[in-house]
């Protein structure tokens, strides 16, 4: 009796915390949950088409549908992740809400518990973890977010993998990555370990899922989000062009090397090509890195952090939801035979990344802006010098300037003629405007439902141009209501370098 209490009792604050809460979220707003819980109530009543993925359509739907105060995206989320929230669409918003948070925590404790077990690490470092990860709970469980369920499919696939058990295996990965997609990456990890037998589970696993889901919502959604809505979501492109909040490493670098009249006017430079360059060299490097890793690293808890850890910081689009994944680090760190010094200065590192509040630096001047990206990175370099060799990282490097230089030679820097219309602080989502008396009103969406705006606009002539008699090719976006002004401009909606359907105005001169 006294051997369980000291395995479980460590946990106790964990799960305090956690219920707490849960406790809280149940007069928090809907928020992110409002996303999967739609997707399946949608699905379930018979309308789940493309055009849950277009923001004004989807928000619309749910404010027809009696619900105020809601405002999301459904993308970049799969089309499967509706068919598993089915079951939660026939529960109240609230109720829903609150169950899949009890699972969710449920999920949490038993994961770190069965982690923290079968690599023997000492219990009381448990009583640590409310502490560490404070911030990516309480914001996972107020905002109803899923990554406490990726959490717990990939430690236990992760177990699995450790005893063998590679139908286990497939069909925890798997699962992931029909919720996420971005543990897709974890192929990687077999393919480079020769692992050929889990591989085959894995893919059969996820053809399994995706066929299932299939059947629930067709094959044309499907198609739509693996061709327009997965590659904008992989720019970052999940609602405007640049989001300092999501702290990666895409943004940081865009920030640097890309213009935008509106959202980035004054960047260190602008080479747009140059930037997909070292976009394609960091993720090269870090492949690599990865592929030293899995061949000399042995099957330990360290192995397979790496890869949570550059699935974290390739994201283009960071959260504080997503940092609940370096328990992963959390438990290969304690497990390490590091002192007790350094052990407490990691730990420092990870606490400052999760809980260190954006509002103390994000309005900085950049690069001061990107102080948690900064110290994600500076863990991750620690993080790889202590499991592997000096050798790697200098591969990686080298392989990484490689690629660079190859990628900058036959890229080019666009002449982008187009521009946006609308100030740096317009609202997100334009869904229609209008130009009348020299005046063009636009109507947009949030929280609060249908609003409009003004802007003044010097208007000659105005024409609404038919479709083929103005070529739209100059840029790849989703484009709408195009209008010809004083016969030398052209102004419509587009969601060019945005999240799928998320609207704004740009104007093009025409030649």
């Amino acid at each position: 009796m006294k051997r369980i209490g000291q395995q479980y009792y460590p946990l106790l604050p964990l799960l305090l915390l956690c219920g707490y809460f849960v406790f809280r979220a149940i007069q928090f707003p809907a928020h992110d949950f409002a996303n999967y819980y739609f997707g399946g109530k949608f699905l379930a009543e018979g309308h789940f088409n493309a055009d849950i993925y277009f923001p004004y359509e989807f928000n619309k739907a749910i404010f027809d549908a009696g619900h105020s105060g809601i405002f999301v995206s459904y993308a970049p989320n799969t089309p499967f992740l509706a068919v598993f929230f089915l079951l939660f669409s026939f529960f109240s918003l609230a109720v829903a809400k609150c169950i899949f948070n009890g699972i969710s925590v449920v999920l949490l404790v038993f994961s770190c518990y069965r982690l923290s077990s079968y690599y023997k690490i000492d219990p009381k470092y448990l009583i640590l973890l409310p502490l560490v990860f404070l911030v990516p709970i309480k914001n996972n469980l107020l905002f109803g977010q899923v990554y406490f369920l990726i959490f717990f499919l990939l430690a236990e696939g992760w177990l699995a993998y450790e005893k063998r058990q590679w139908r286990w295996v497939g069909l925890f990965w798997s699962l992931a990555i029909v919720i996420k997609v971005f543990p897709v990456l974890l192929i990687a990890l077999l393919v480079f370990r020769r692992q050929w037998k889990p591989l085959l589970y894995l893919v059969g696993f996820s053809l399994l899922f995706l066929g299932t889901s299939i059947l629930f919502t067709g094959m044309d959604i499907w198609f739509f989000y693996l061709k327009e809505v997965l590659p904008k979501a992989s720019n970052g492109e999940i609602a405007t062009g640049f989001v300092d909040n999501y702290q990666s490493v895409f943004m940081f670098l865009k920030r640097c090397l890309v213009l935008d009249n509106i959202e980035n006017p004054e960047p260190f430079f602008n080479y747009p090509g140059l930037f997909s360059a070292t976009i394609m060299a960091f993720k090269i490097s870090i492949l690599v890195i990865g592929y030293f890793v899995s061949r000399r690293v042995s099957i330990t808890p360290f192995g397979f952090s790496y890869w949570i850890l550059a699935m974290i910081i390739l994201s283009p689009y960071g959260s504080t939801y997503s940092l609940i994944l370096l328990l992963f680090s959390f438990f290969a760190l304690l497990k390490s035979d590091l002192s007790m010094v350094k052990k407490g200065f990691v730990l420092a590192l990870i606490f400052l990344i999760n809980n260190l509040p954006l509002s103390l630096f994000i309005d900085n001047e950049f690069p001061l802006s990107y102080l948690r990206l900064f110290l994600l990175l500076f863990f991750a370099v620690f993080f790889i010098g202590f499991i592997s060799k000096k050798s790697i990282g200098l591969k990686a490097v080298f392989s990484g300037g490689i690629i660079l230089l190859t990628v900058s030679f036959f890229n080019s820097t666009a002449i982008e003629n187009a521009s946006g219309l609308l100030p740096a602080e317009s609202p997100i989502l334009i869904y229609d405007y209008e130009i009348k008396n020299n005046q063009l009103t636009y109507f947009y969406w949030n929280e609060t439902g249908k609003n409009s705006g003004v802007l003044p606009i010097r208007v000659e002539a105005q024409k609404a141009i038919k479709k083929n008699e103005v070529s739209l090719n100059f840029e790849k976006s989703n484009k709408r209501k195009p209008i010809v002004v004083n016969n030398n401009t052209l102004i419509y909606l587009s969601d060019y370098g945005r999240g799928i359907g998320f609207f704004t105005l740009r104007k093009f001169k025409i030649r």
